[in-house]
């Protein structure tokens, strides 16, 4: 019999720290939505709140050229998301880190095999014993143009 899964609420009140780690992302999550909306229209994409620690805010970008910019700016950006976010920022700091995007694997593996080679493979599988050598060498087979 499988269990339920619980709730995240649940497990958070039975857990101190895993409660403080979720309301740290919660928020983070928050000043990350209100620094895009504050960021000019072409960094926002390219650009993500990281931390916020003891008046620095970190952003990461996924290229050099944009980290380039974003210091550039950084007195303003740091006057502008200090009256924005409510929180003192005197430094920002800013790092190079693509994002990962996961390959999406659009296809199965396409190999075939010329219906010559086909026949070849499926004349030698029957002519051999059952067994897994067989059983791969048909399957091998199947695969022909």
């Amino acid at each position: 019999m499988t269990r339920q899964p619980e709730r995240i609420d649940s497990v958070c009140q039975q857990n101190s720290s895993l409660y403080k780690l979720s309301q740290r992302a919660r928020f983070l999550a928050e000043l990350n939505h209100i620094l895009q909306q504050t960021l000019p229209t072409q960094f926002s994409a390219h650009c993500r709140l990281a931390n916020i620690k003891d008046e620095t805010l970190i952003i990461h970008t996924d290229n050099a050229s944009y980290a380039s910019l974003i210091r550039f700016q950084a007195p303003v950006l740091c006057k502008t998301l200090s009256t924005e976010l409510n929180i003192t920022i005197r430094n920002l700091e800013v790092k190079v880190r693509p994002f990962y995007i996961p390959l999406q694997n659009s296809h199965k593996n396409t190999l075939s095999l010329p219906r010559t080679a086909a026949e070849t493979i499926q004349h030698t599988a029957q002519s051999i014993e059952d067994g897994p050598l067989k059983t791969a060498l048909e399957k091998l087979a199947k695969r022909c143009n």
